[in-house]
């Protein structure tokens, strides 16, 4: 069964190059010379392609690399702690964000000073 289908298959692409070869003769030359023209062109650029440095190639999958990275390292960055320079948490960007909150940040300092200062229930006296 296998040599048959083989044979089958042999046959097929004998006669599939002999249709093509006589539609390529049944051509005028101008087509002819389009077609020898395009086939050249894509040559050449293929050739061009190939002579491209290897590791341009990479730089799609280095991008990529660099952002899930990046992504990963801001997903488990500590969220308690504090800025260095303001003493703001990140958390505390939400009441700059927000326009109507623009009157508590008169008092950043009192209620970074609340914040620091525990609670009333967990005093031990």
């Amino acid at each position: 069964m296998k040599e048959a289908e083989r044979q089958d298959a042999t046959d097929f692409e004998a006669r599939s190059k002999s249709a093509f070869d006589a539609s390529v003769e049944r051509l005028d030359g101008r087509t002819r010379s389009k077609l020898t023209q395009a086939r050249t062109a894509a040559l050449a650029e293929f050739e061009r392609a190939r002579a491209r440095p290897r590791w341009l190639s990479y730089t799609p999958a280095a991008g990529l690399t660099a952002a899930v990275v990046l992504s990963v390292l801001v997903g488990f960055w500590p969220r308690d702690e504090r800025m260095s320079e303001g003493g703001l948490s990140f958390d505390d960007f939400d009441l700059v964000a927000d326009t109507e909150s623009f009157e508590m940040l008169k008092d950043v300092e009192f209620y970074a000073w609340l914040d620091e200062v525990p609670e009333f229930g967990d005093h031990t006296g």
